[in-house]
């Protein structure tokens, strides 16, 4: 059982909130409901919260600041925020500082909550899974100690705490050190493929096999596209950095992007760290390559964007003025002295400015969400052009969109649940429905509540759990039944999700039959 508490001053909501889910089916132990956020704090003492779920205008302290300090006390916390349309500034705040979702008071659904709560509890429970087969590794420095110096660097680069703690503690780090931002490489494509747990999957194969190999270093998730990699080398760190980079590739049939920077000490780890993720970012501004070696740079400010003057090309929408205005804008963001996520936060203000009134919340934090997620300048560019086309060109539809949508997914769904166990893609789906690829992938987010990826995995999943229940197959005969070309992959998803692997699921279940 995971402990979950909510948060909100309006009696009603809190209400509304306790009585959508079925809190023990969903395996969480609901602590309790409070009005504000020091209630909540005062009121969990001798606890442990795994979920929170939190209005986020409050009296005495708001949901932005009760987040903040959870995160504190319960590092590993899922946190689910509960808005108006008013809220949008705050949603993305939230968001920012690590949010799982968020849900709208007005159009609240019990079984979009259900599902937001299942998403959460599958997450905690997957950590946990990982956090208990790591406490099995044992190297040269025990796994304990390496947890604990994991904690203690995170402490020193995000929270300032005095480096002299490492040192303390861990004297076999000393010397020059090879300091190392890796970052996951096509992650749309990545996530559209296998899913988003297929990450955290990647992660734990790199962070298993570096301390299999090294006994001198750690590594660890910065969040769940990165990791960082503190180690001491003997040779060449550009000799280092390529080695360790091609073996990890190898393992896990995967690209990644490496910024390093080497430091004397660990007195120079929060500057090491700082350096390696700005080295790391400039495969935004050079897609074609993915290794980089910190090099100071002067580093600009964006001019301040000419909403006036857009708005004058958008009403009426002039598309040869429009394409001009935001190339402009493009060669201000190509100087590459302006850091990526100021670019992309540049990028997120200007939809913000010229939809807000317009588009729904969820439809521009989806937009911006699409943004933050690329990886290239040139992606974002082509993205960015393609939203403002396909929102201005799509706005006088909008009056039969609503029905239209539910026609569309209906359709969709019908033909996921006949075709799931066959080769079956989101391109493949959306033209069967005949919308775009790009649409199609916003709409089933929104109107499933999760990726179209993950659904089909989970009905693959079921399928396998249907299969092993009820038949003699052997496991492969089950993976390719299931939809799953390769029976390793599945054996590893399916031990992930349904905490058993397939031949442990079949034995307990078959024996209760």
């Amino acid at each position: 059982m995971y402990n979950a508490i909510i948060v909100d001053d309006e009696p009603v909501i809190r209400f509304g909130l306790k009585a959508s889910v079925d809190w023990d089916k969903e395996g969480l132990h609901l602590l309790g409901d409070f009005a504000n956020g020091e209630e909540a704090l005062k009121g969990l003492e001798g606890h442990t919260v795994d979920l929170l779920i939190t209005d986020i205008k409050m009296p005495v302290m708001d949901g932005i600041c009760l987040m903040k300090e959870m995160q504190k006390l319960f590092p590993g916390i899922k946190v689910i925020l509960v808005s108006s349309y008013t809220d949008f500034q705050y949603v993305r705040e939230g968001l920012r500082l690590g949010a799982v979702d968020y849900v709208l008071k007005a159009t609240l659904e019990p079984d979009e909550f259900s599902r937001l709560i299942q998403t959460c509890v599958a997450m905690i429970r997957r950590e946990r899974l990982v956090e208990e087969k790591l406490q099995l590794a044992t190297q040269t420095v025990t796994f304990r100690e390496r947890k604990s110096l994991e904690q203690t660097i995170k402490r020193v680069i995000l929270d300032g705490a005095d480096y002299r703690e490492l040192q303390d503690k861990f004297g076999w780090l000393q010397g020059n050190l090879l300091m190392i931002t890796m970052s996951l490489n096509n992650i749309k494509k990545l996530e559209e493929q296998f899913g988003f747990l297929h990450k955290t999957m990647l992660l734990e194969d790199i962070q298993n096999y570096f301390y299999k190999q090294i006994d001198e270093g750690i590594c660890f998730s910065i969040n769940e596209n990165q990791m960082l990699l503190l180690l001491k080398t003997s040779i060449d760190p550009n000799i280092a950095v390529k080695k360790l980079k091609a073996e990890i590739e190898e393992v896990t049939s995967s690209s990644y992007t490496f910024g390093f920077d080497v430091i004397r000490n660990l007195s120079q780890v929060i500057e090491g760290y700082r350096n390696s993720s700005f080295a790391c970012e400039r495969r935004f501004f050079y897609p074609n390559q993915t290794t980089f070696r910190y090099q100071p740079l002067e580093t600009g400010n964006l001019p301040p964007l000419n909403f006036d003057l857009l708005h004058q090309i958008l009403l009426p929408y002039d598309k040869q003025r429009i394409t001009a205005f935001l190339g402009e804008r493009f060669a201000e963001w190509e100087s590459g002295t302006v850091s990526p996520s100021e670019i992309k936060k540049d990028a997120c203000e200007l939809l913000s400015h010229l939809f807000h009134k317009k588009a729904q919340v969820e439809d521009l934090l989806g937009k911006c969400n699409v943004i933050k997620k690329t990886e290239t300048l040139e992606e974002l560019t082509k993205t960015m052009t393609f939203q403002i086309e396909e929102y201005t060109e799509s706005e006088q539809q909008t009056q039969y969109r609503h029905q239209g949508d539910n026609a569309i997914m209906k359709k969709a769904l019908d033909f996921i649940h006949g075709h799931y166990t066959e080769e079956l893609t989101l391109q493949l789906v959306s033209s069967h429905v005949h919308i775009s690829r790009n649409y199609f992938s916003v709409l089933f987010k929104r109107s499933v509540g999760k990726n179209f990826i993950d659904y089909v995995m989970e009905l693959r999943i079921k399928k396998a759990c249907e299969l092993l229940e009820n038949t003699s197959l052997k496991v492969y005969e089950v993976a390719e039944q299931s939809g799953f070309k390769d029976v390793k992959y599945f054996s590893k998803l399916f031990k992930k999700l349904m905490g058993a692997s397939p031949v442990d699921f079949r034995s307990k279940n078959q024996s209760l039959i």
